[in-house]
């Protein structure tokens, strides 16, 4: 990842500050979407020349950690169904929800189609682990692999226009998500995320998998694609349509400790720019699951 040149030129003490006001603010997220339609235009252009590939064969691992959102669970996994892409699994990773509503409807869920399966973690381990727990209680034959939170809704075409902007080869697509309120009747933003990103299996293997991190883990293993693309292992490309709607939920972990987590990523960052391919590769923590 390019290193900012408020980084280079301001002290720690006044950038992060200045750049976690400007977030509050609402300012930089009308830069940012500002930035991110005119990419999008640019990439479109691209992406309309690449040759059309037939991606029938291409299984897609989708996995969604699920933790007290019983209220949005229904909507997404019809999103999922609804994907233009068919020929995926959907395995929905229950991080031991307290909700007794819950359980109930996970059963309605996994009776719904045989592309779905439920896994229910043993102890609660956040979300970053029942990511990776989800993809290895998965069915073995997935050639890609990408994620969605309960709370957000997919847009059809995401899966097979990511499939068609990866074309071939080893790498992720970062997707194009907007920001709304909870109804979505209000649009709030548009960047390029990382949490949803759809990756090769070649390239999850290369990466190993999300750092048993609380908050962040998404991020940083973009970070740790780049480093990786940096190496020649890995291609690192974007999405030129929207892939998701995403909830901006009021007090979620998105908007906690944003100076300590902005911090940490830039000193990972930091870590990583000297690390070798072996380094850069994780061992993916897992919980037990039934």
């Amino acid at each position: 990842m390019k290193v900012s040149l408020f980084s280079r030129i301001l002290p720690d003490l006044i950038r992060i500050p200045l750049a976690l006001w400007a977030r509050k603010s609402g300012l930089s997220k009308h830069i940012q979407t500002a930035l991110c339609i005119s990419e999008r235009r640019r990439l479109a252009r691209k992406h309309a020349l690449i040759t059309a590939r037939y991606h029938s064969s291409s299984k897609v691992l989708v996995v969604c950690p699920h933790f007290n959102h019983a209220q949005y669970l229904q909507g997404c996994v019809n999103s999922v169904l609804a994907q233009s892409h068919s020929n995926f699994e959907l395995v929905i990773v229950d991080d031991v929800s307290t909700d007794p509503s819950v359980q109930p409807l996970l059963d309605t869920l996994s009776s719904l189609d045989s592309r779905i399966k439920v896994v229910r973690l043993l102890e609660n381990s956040g979300s970053y682990i029942a990511r990776n727990t989800g993809v290895s209680a998965a069915s073995p034959d997935w050639t890609h692999v990408a994620f969605i939170d309960p709370d957000d809704i997919a847009d059809p075409d995401w899966l097979t226009h990511a499939l068609h902007v990866l074309n071939s080869g080893c790498g992720t697509v970062r997707p194009v998500l907007e920001r709304w309120t909870p109804d979505f009747k209000q649009f709030k933003s548009m960047y390029f995320g990382h949490c949803p990103s759809l990756h090769s299996r070649d390239a999850w293997i290369h990466a190993g998998g999300f750092l048993p991190v609380r908050v962040s883990g998404d991020a940083e293993l973009t970070y740790r694609m780049s480093h990786l693309a940096r190496h020649g292992l890995v291609r690192v490309l974007k999405a030129s349509q929207t892939s998701q709607r995403v909830r901006l939920i009021p007090g979620s972990a998105s908007q906690q400790n944003l100076s300590d987590r902005k911090k940490w990523l830039e000193s990972r960052d930091a870590e990583m720019s000297d690390m070798s391919p072996a380094e850069l590769k994780v061992v993916p923590v897992t919980a037990s699951w039934k």
